[in-house]
């Protein structure tokens, strides 16, 4: 019987990115240069909206932040400006890139760049934080050492964001795999580990162009012919005068623990 780190190990191996990079033999880094719209879509979605709002409530003007995983900027740039620091962690150079030209345009120049994958970090290495992020970005071999890690490294407060329930259908469909782990999981892991977080759940319900839903499944094993079926087929399709829109709805969990 599988324990639960065992269980969300083989999920997360089977239903995120990492089952893209493995059979398409690609790096983390040329995944996300084929998802160039991202920043397009988190406009559509209001990601992470509400959910930076909860965690800006705690950050003082003397703080500093660790986001790890922090990609193109969407929680790091915000934070990076009600704060004294942010540590901006991400494997990948593009995104990372994309980041420092964000920062630049708006003239933020307390955030640090490190281009590691955060089981490669070490705790002194970081030294100092006051607050520690994840979201969406769980994806190394040992579930317990990425959050012991990054518990022990902030002297105030852990902030954890991650999907309430199983996510769109679509990306089940599209990608033939099915997500089997969500926020409950990653909360029992905590409390095994001996660590009780607060929960929030956010949802947004928002509208994609279908052009851009076709554009964000680079590698659907279906055709645009099938998914425009299947949306059809699950009345999440809308007609315009001369193009559709397509019906989302997304439910992030935020975890939270202030120590």
């Amino acid at each position: 019987m599988m324990n639960l780190a065992d269980e969300w190990n083989s999920s997360i191996k089977q239903s995120s990115y990492l089952k893209i990079l493995n059979e398409k033999g690609i790096s983390n880094n040329d995944f996300w240069k084929n998802l160039d719209y991202y920043d397009e879509l988190m406009k559509y979605s209001g990601y992470p909206g509400k959910i930076l709002d909860r965690i800006s409530t705690f950050i003082f003007p003397e703080d500093i932040l660790l986001d790890i995983g922090s990609g193109a900027g969407a929680f790091a740039l915000p934070l990076s400006k009600i704060s004294n620091k942010l540590i901006a962690l991400d494997p990948s150079p593009y995104q990372l890139s994309i980041l420092k030209s964000k920062a630049e345009a708006d003239k933020c120049d307390n955030i640090l760049y490190i281009e590691k994958e955060w089981k490669n970090v070490s705790k002194y290495e970081i030294g100092h934080v006051d607050y520690s992020l994840a979201a969406y970005s769980f994806f190394e071999d040992d579930i317990y050492s990425f959050l012991e890690k990054l518990i022990y490294v902030a002297t105030k407060g852990i902030f954890l964001v991650f999907r309430a329930g199983r996510g769109d259908p679509l990306r089940e469909y599209v990608y033939n795999n099915k997500n089997s782990v969500d926020f409950l999981h990653l909360y029992n892991i905590l409390s095994e580990m001996g660590y009780i977080f607060n929960v929030e759940i956010f949802t947004s319900d928002y509208k994609l162009p279908l052009p851009f839903v076709y554009r964000s499944y680079p590698y659907s094993i279906k055709t645009e012919d099938e998914i425009f079926n299947y949306l059809n087929e699950n009345n999440r399709l809308i007609k315009k005068q001369n193009f559709y829109e397509v019906l989302c709805q997304r439910k992030d969990a935020l975890l939270y623990l202030i120590k």
